[in-house]
């Protein structure tokens, strides 16, 4: 694909929560080199939770209060964390060939992101780009963005956030206590913001998406065209929509290793976390003897390859959570990983060295 050539747009608003997830899968699933760089534009007809490929959603999730408020539950194959989504969103969805994007994920946000900071700057909003993938207004968070790699297209995703719902975000996020989940209420209505909150009144979308999509052809220096799926995208959107729709897609794991060792005598499950730049990174491991027997590392983060959690999971089995295993950790990880913007090896190890300080001091 000529990175100069004109990017296919397509605007779909009001679709169903599946759907509005499913549209960008199905098109980065047909993708080829003749393929064109396509953005999504999506409203949903709907509120529903979405949550990161490497999240556990039991672990995130306050299943019985999201049941409560009828939200549908979807895994998207993007990393991230959990979002409350609705229409008072529209989605912007890039799928795009890598030749038209930067080598680095880091370098692909700021490309990313750059339009959708102009934009807000346009309508008055003083909004600026916060590394590794937060888009900032005056330090509270109007937006993130995600980003994945299917077949052979490349994902970015974010969103315009016209309002939010921080009540109703805040009751289906899963804490212990609460007066913990009155606090975690009380964080998100100081750090997070919206074009509403920041403007004091409603914006009507459809100007700020056609400002949007000005700054795209300014700064990509590329015209667009409005067009619809292909035959064979709508085919496989319907494949897309059942994958996405299953229990056990959603919550079978995901992009995770699933622990799944029955817990005996002789074996212990321990589990800790650490914040990165990059986002949260949460190791899950069954020692016996000392060994490890099963790993999950989950999270809100990107990385590359998209399996590259399983893969660092499978590489601590059998080993000793040990010096030995901390000076060969660099090695494995720049074996496996290709990239994970904000995320060090020594930070995805960071969990594993609170565990063996763990249990170094239970000796």
């Amino acid at each position: 694909m000529n990175s100069a050539s004109p990017i296919r747009i397509i605007q779909a608003f009001d679709l169903s929560p599946l759907r509005s997830q499913a549209i960008y899968h199905a098109i980065a699933e047909c993708f080829t080199e003749d393929s064109p760089d396509t953005i999504c534009l999506v409203r949903p007809t709907e509120p529903y939770i979405c949550i990161g490929y490497h999240q556990d959603p039991q672990r995130e999730l306050d299943l019985e209060e999201l049941s409560r408020f009828g939200l549908q539950l979807i895994r998207r194959q993007v990393g991230g964390g959990a979002v409350y989504l609705d229409a008072n969103q529209v989605f912007l969805q890039w799928i795009f060939s890598p030749n038209s994007l930067p080598v680095s994920i880091e370098a692909r946000y700021r490309l990313f992101i750059e339009p959708i900071v102009s934009t807000y700057q346009n309508i008055g909003i003083l909004a600026e780009m916060r590394p590794v993938n937060d888009i900032q207004v005056r330090g509270r968070k109007i937006g993130g963005c995600g980003a994945a790699r299917i077949g052979e297209a490349e994902l970015l995703v974010s969103s315009f956030m016209f309002d939010i719902d921080l009540a109703t975000m805040a009751s289906v996020l899963k804490v212990e206590t609460l007066k913990m989940r009155d606090k975690l209420y009380q964080n998100l209505t100081e750090y997070v913001t919206s074009i509403a909150r920041e403007l004091g009144s409603p914006s009507r979308q459809e100007p700020i998406v056609d400002t949007y999509l000005e700054q795209v052809e300014a700064r990509l220096q590329r015209e667009i065209y409005f067009d619809n799926l292909s035959p064979l995208e709508k085919e496989q959107l319907a494949s897309t929509e059942s994958l996405l729709a299953s229990d056990q897609w959603t919550y079978g794991g995901g992009g995770r290793r699933v622990a799944g060792v029955k817990i005996q005598q002789g074996v212990a499950m321990h589990h800790a976390a650490f914040k990165s730049s990059g986002g949260l990174i949460r190791w899950v491991v069954f020692l016996a003897d000392d060994n490890i027997i099963d790993a999950t590392l989950e999270g809100d983060f990107t990385i590359y390859p998209l399996d590259a959690p399983v893969l660092l999971a499978n590489a601590l089995l059998g080993r000793r959570l040990d010096a030995e295993l901390r000076s060969e950790w660099e090695t494995i990880f720049r074996t496996l990983v290709q990239q994970s913007p904000g995320v060090s090896a020594s930070d995805m190890f960071a969990p594993l060295e609170m565990i063996a300080t763990e249990l170094a001091s239970s000796r």
